[in-house]
């Protein structure tokens, strides 16, 4: 995440309301050209390019001039074969011209865009869960592929062709003025009647254009949470309703994208009417110059000339002006990504490196609400301490808070109040790149790539040796997986693993967390989904490696409670209990209710359960 970002000179507000001219809307796409300041040569010889362009159309006027006036004078005329060779020297120059104006050019554009992509996705990756959980997934790969694409064709096309259409449009002017003051003045009397329908139509494109996007960013919203969910959908026999839902998003973006393309087409066939209306009126008058002998019939040639010009590029700038103001909404969206700021990462945190890892955990007082729902408590007053190499299980019912505390301990929220320490160091000091790197976590639904077994096993860490892969597979007991599996360690295992069974999905995630090496492991009941056998031969490659650092398991089987030196007993985001196993079933009614329910095959307790 950028320090000093470009974008903090925008205004940060979500729906501004007065953003509408053109200029704002240059500036704010001015803002993404900071991007190009790295780039400076090439900058130039395209910002060259396009004036060299521009310049040549426009000497193009005297040329016509010169031979329509001397042309039908002399049937012989050294001057004009002279200005034939000019013309033919000025095609060239302007074939290198165009060549370096599309080819630089295009090049800046696409290089600007993917510095902001890339800078967005750093951004997107430094941001707090809590932002995660109130904004859509879709609706952030349409701001960083759809939205961004955009702005790639506004800098690749539109403004270069904005640039090239100013330097025409006042090299235009000027020479209609020295080529016949006359009619340009009357030229110049019809501007404004271009200009103020031109702002008012563009207040409503620009609008237009923003709620065009963002029905765009549902229908990609909805289109990517389907995709994923599809055995659910599936499942459910829920197809025929999420067409109609789909069909009700694609309905709309395709309304919001017409109503936009109206009001750009009524822009632009009014500009062109007028312009070209203008230039009918402005050639009557010059004939009747021409037939007073007040002007040439090449004098009127070139103006007409730069009339044409000029009145063309008119009519583009509403297509510019169109693209500028769809652009403007896109960038909005885009920094508004950039304007969410991270509350917990800290770029001058203190470095931890040097620091021992003892794998000592503690919480102190600790209270806790989620972002999205604060006045309801997930942790109350929750105090406990792990020692290093402690083996630590969390047992409740759900909903009692057991992930909220690993949640925590990852640091993804901060406590509203208490204090959590890590080697006791207060969490919160400590880069979050640092700390988290001595963590390991196994989740109960592990989340894997669309790459191959080896890149999701190395995930956790891609340095690790050949020794070290082996070992975690080893521990994992993925052996025999990869033995079955066509392509051995380099299968591809699909979008979210779906090519790989929940158990097989779960001993991944075990290798992860083992090949990471962490001195505190987090195993949110890390087993669960293996069948008998296999939890015996994991759980015992996991007994080997938690002996040697500090682990806390949210627990749901006996085997696991059992090998706990400590277990934490949680109702309602409270610690109701601390204690080991046959403490807790002596002296706490809830545990043993637990117990009863959870570890019924396992456990004698029936005499406990009459006393519940």
């Amino acid at each position: 995440m950028r320090e000093n970002s470009p974008y903090d000179g925008a205004r940060n507000t979500t729906r501004p309301q007065n953003l509408d001219s053109m200029s704002n809307s240059i500036k704010k796409l001015s803002l993404f050209c900071r991007y190009a300041k790295p780039h400076k040569t090439r900058v130039i010889i395209a910002f060259l390019s396009v004036l060299g362009a521009g310049g040549i159309v426009l000497a193009f006027g005297t040329v016509i001039k010169a031979v329509i006036d001397q042309g039908f004078l002399f049937e012989k005329n050294i001057h004009l074969l002279a200005t034939l060779g000019g013309i033919f020297a000025a095609v060239i120059l302007l074939s290198l011209f165009s060549f370096g104006r599309c080819y630089f050019v295009s090049w800046l554009s696409e290089r600007i865009i993917a510095a902001v992509r890339q800078d967005a996705f750093n951004h997107l990756l430094n941001l707090d869960m809590s932002y995660y959980e109130q904004v859509k997934q879709g609706e952030l790969v349409s701001r960083l592929t759809t939205d961004t694409s955009l702005l790639q064709i506004v800098l690749g096309t539109s403004l270069p062709i904005a640039l090239r259409n100013s330097v025409l449009l006042v090299g235009g002017l000027t020479l209609m003025i020295i080529t016949s003051p006359k009619l340009a003045m009357y030229a110049l009397t019809l501007v404004p009647v271009i200009i103020f329908p031109a702002m008012i139509f563009g207040q409503k494109i620009r609008s237009l254009s923003k709620k065009a996007q963002e029905r765009l960013g549902d229908l990609s919203g909805f289109l990517n949470e389907t995709i994923l969910n599809i055995h659910t959908c599936q499942a459910f026999t829920h197809e025929e309703i999420d067409r109609q839902i789909f069909n009700e998003y694609t309905v709309n973006a395709f309304n919001a994208a017409v109503e936009r393309s109206l009001q750009r087409s009524f822009l632009t066939s009014f500009v062109m009417a007028v312009s070209f209306g203008a230039i009918g009126i402005l050639l009557w008058i010059g004939v009747s110059d021409v037939h007073s002998g007040d002007l040439t019939s090449g004098t009127l040639s070139a103006f007409l000339f730069y009339a044409i010009l000029v009145a063309g590029t008119a009519g583009s700038f509403s297509e510019v002006f169109g693209d500028l103001k769809r652009a403007s909404g896109a960038a909005e969206r885009i920094i508004e990504v950039f304007r969410i700021k991270s509350t917990l990462f800290k770029p001058h945190a203190r470095k931890m490196k040097h620091l021992p890892s003892q794998g000592t955990v503690a919480m102190h007082n600790v209270d806790f609400a989620y972002p999205t729902n604060t006045k309801q408590a997930a942790l109350n007053h929750i105090t406990f301490s792990v020692n290093p190499g402690e083996r630590l299980a969390i047992v409740g019912a759900s909903g009692s808070g057991k992930s909220t505390l690993f949640s925590l301990l990852m640091r993804f929220y901060e406590p509203q109040s208490g204090s959590i320490f890590i080697d006791g160091h207060d969490y919160r000091d400590l880069p979050l790149h640092e700390l988290r790197h001595r963590i390991g976590i196994v989740p109960q639904e592990p989340a894997l790539f669309s790459a191959t077994l080896l890149e999701n096993i190395m995930y956790g860490r891609p340095d690790a040796t050949d020794k070290e892969l082996f070992e975690a597979i080893k521990i994992a007991q993925l052996q025999d997986v990869i033995r079955q599996l066509p392509q051995g360690v380099h299968t591809y295992v699909g979008t979210r693993g779906v090519r790989l069974s929940g158990g097989q999905k779960q001993r991944v995630a075990i290798a992860r967390a083992v090949l990471r090496n962490p001195r505190i492991l987090l195993l949110d009941e890390a087993t669960s989904a293996l069948d008998a056998e296999n939890e015996r031969a994991v759980q015992e490659g996991l007994k080997y490696l938690t002996s040697t650092r500090t682990t806390l398991v949210i627990a749901h089987r006996l085997a696991t409670v059992l090998h706990a030196e400590k277990i934490i007993v949680m109702d309602k985001g409270c610690i109701q209990a601390i204690g080991n196993h046959a403490e807790l079933c002596e002296h706490n009614a809830l545990y043993r209710r637990l117990a009863t329910l959870q570890f019924a095959d396992s456990l004698n307790l029936e005499p406990a359960r009459h006393k519940i």
